[in-house]
């Protein structure tokens, strides 16, 4: 098949043994790659979810690229990592840019199947379809920068992927790290990593060569998008400001959570305004990943030289605690991505800690904007020490172990990121049905909202519902594709359809896309068996108001129940949010028999 590598190395970690399969060409075309290809992967394993210990060796690590892999198309390089998540205990996933989505494809692999576990730290080294254990013994310990350093010493020309003491130690929401300061950072990846006694994944290039079914459409929309990704408003903002301008953004238009999601603009956000302080002082240079002429990452300077700083990374570290210090800002969010950490977590979990002793329900926990006392709870979550013990639970096991949930802000047991839906509505339903939990890119429901697209920012109608439906199904695509969601200005269904058409000579529709993506969101759904229970949001943001311009925001109860009872007839769900039979069946998720 054109676009695909034909190849998924299934390889148990316990027992040594590798097993290799190419890929069905009617899983190719129905699940693509990717998201896609990797949650049917978990459904023909016929996995269970409540027998799945996310901890334990029957836990899948799936690592996975779609059929874009390694081409030169802009913004595609990306990869997907799934499992059952130790976080919110769901089956989940993260995507990370780098090199990985290429050198994968690279290394002989459409994807590669983990299980088993060893009895000692290890890495792996892979290529060429095969999987050779290395022992890691002298790497444990080391943060996630000195162990890709060193693996890069000797393996040049490759793509790594590590994990620090967040993940040694199994934290629930510890990350896998790549290219430095990238990282599978969402629901858990690392503990998952950290429980098979993996430090580290070496990916080895074999060939560059990914054949594509029409060359000469591939290569004019390589030169096309290239162009369009230079050019187009919406990536030209991110080339000049990155993810890091919606510090400003999001403070002047009251959408920024601060002070555990008791503000939506942060106490001093101008000392670590972009714009008027960051840009000016510690911005270094643009980063990019491979093959992407946008480079949107902002590369400033830290404690230990060049540093690549983030929005989300800056909301939860700076404006959920309360840091408003650039350079304690920098030095926090450096030493999580060293740590290993999925940095949204940590900085939602110290923050409500934070919360929960202003309220007298903890003693001992550090104060709002306390530097020092943050950055030593950072260590102790590493570690699991002291009350490092506590924030190591997330957000959900936090409350949960204090009696404290109707105080918690999470979804699903994942904790949100840096868009209160309490001023950008549409997140609101976003967080709702997400199966990953509050996690902002399942729809991308902030950009509408943000755009005032949809009906405005405080719309929760129709028009609203089926624009971030609409939305939902096209992050699907790029996550099985895999495309990087930053690509949403100039990836539209037409481009889509036309990319993978000339990469794969499936000769998709855009309706047999948009079924496509319908199909890979109701299966997720149906493999997690979510209800409208774990689509609830938190009682704080239905019944605690923020205030903007003089005015309080709520999501009231009547507009949630409005906006999910909406999606749940759209999508073919039941009035519990349960898949329908027929839906099930209509997609080819289940027979009918």
């Amino acid at each position: 098949m054109h676009g695909y590598a034909n190849r998924i190395i299934f390889f148990d970690l316990s027992k040594g043994t590798l097993r290799v399969n190419g890929v069905k060409e009617q899983w190719a075309r129905m699940f693509i790659g990717g998201r896609g290809l990797g949650l049917r992967l978990i459904m023909d394993m016929n996995l269970k979810l409540q027998d799945v210990n996310p901890y334990g060796p029957e836990n899948p690590l799936i690592i996975a690229t779609g059929p874009l892999g390694g081409t030169r198309i802009p913004l595609a390089t990306r990869a997907i990592a799934l499992f059952k998540s130790p976080l919110n205990d769901r089956w989940n996933y993260s995507t990370v840019g780098g090199t990985l989505g290429a050198y994968l494809k690279y290394a002989g692999l459409d994807a590669m199947v983990i299980t088993g576990s060893s009895q000692k730290p290890v890495y792996l080294v892979v290529s060429d379809g095969k999987v050779e254990v290395r022992d890691a013994r002298d790497l444990w310990g080391l943060d996630t920068v000195e162990t890709e350093r060193a693996l890069k010493r000797e393996f040049k020309n490759s793509a790594v992927l590590t994990i620090g003491p967040a993940g040694e130690n199994k934290v629930p929401f510890a990350a896998i790290n790549h290219e430095e300061w990238r990282q599978f950072g969402r629901t858990g990846g690392g503990a998952v990593m950290g429980s098979k006694m993996i430090k580290a994944i070496v990916f080895i290039p074999t060939s560059r060569d990914v054949d594509v079914a029409d060359a000469k459409t591939y290569n004019d929309l390589v030169k096309n998008l290239g162009k369009l990704s230079v050019t187009n408003p919406g990536e030209a903002a991110l080339r000049a400001g990155g993810t890091v301008r919606l510090i400003d953004v999001g403070n002047n238009m009251g959408f920024f959570p601060s002070i555990y999601w008791t503000k939506v603009v942060m106490p001093g956000w101008e000392r670590i305004s972009w714009e008027k302080v960051l840009k000016v002082d510690y911005f270094i240079k643009n980063g990019a990943c491979l093959y992407c002429p946008v480079a949107c990452h902002k590369v400033v300077k830290s404690s230990r030289g060049e540093y690549d700083l983030e929005y989300e990374t800056s909301m939860a570290l700076g404006g959920l605690t309360g840091v408003n210090d650039p350079e304690n800002l920098i030095e926090l969010s450096e030493l999580a991505d060293r740590l290993g950490f999925d940095s949204i977590s940590l900085g939602n979990t110290i923050a409500f800690l934070i919360y929960l002793g202003e309220k007298g329900l903890i003693s001992n926990a550090p104060k709002w904007g306390d530097y020092e006392g943050i950055k030593k709870l950072i260590y102790d979550t590493a570690y699991r020490r002291g009350l490092g013990e506590l924030t190591a639970l997330g957000v959900r096991g936090l409350a949960k172990r204090l009696n404290a949930e109707d105080l918690a802000i999470h979804v699903k047991g994942l904790e949100p990121a840096g868009y209160d839906p309490r001023t950008l509505k549409g997140m609101a339903l976003n967080y709702s049905v997400s199966e990953r939990g509050a996690d902002h890119l399942w729809t991308m429901a902030y950009a509408l909202d943000i755009a005032g697209q949809g009906g405005g920012r405080f719309a929760t109608g129709d028009e609203k519902v089926m624009a971030v439906m609409d939305y939902e199904e096209r992050s699907t695509l790029y996550d099985s594709m895999l495309l990087c969601k930053f690509g949403r200005y100039i990836y539209d269904w037409e481009t889509m359809k036309n990319t993978l058409n000339a990469v794969t000579g499936f000769n998709y529709t855009v309706s047999e896309l948009k079924e496509t993506a319908q199909r890979i969101i109701v299966m997720h759904r149906f493999l997690n068996g979510t209800t409208i229970e774990q689509d609830r949001l938190p009682p704080r943001w239905l019944r605690e108001p923020v205030e903007y311009e003089g005015k309080k925001y709520v999501v009231t109860e009547e507009e949630w129940q409005g906006m999910v009872k909406r999606y749940y007839q759209l999508r073919g769900y039941d009035e519990n949010g349960v898949p329908k039979q027929e839906t099930l069946v209509k997609l080819g998720i289940i027979n009918s028999n």
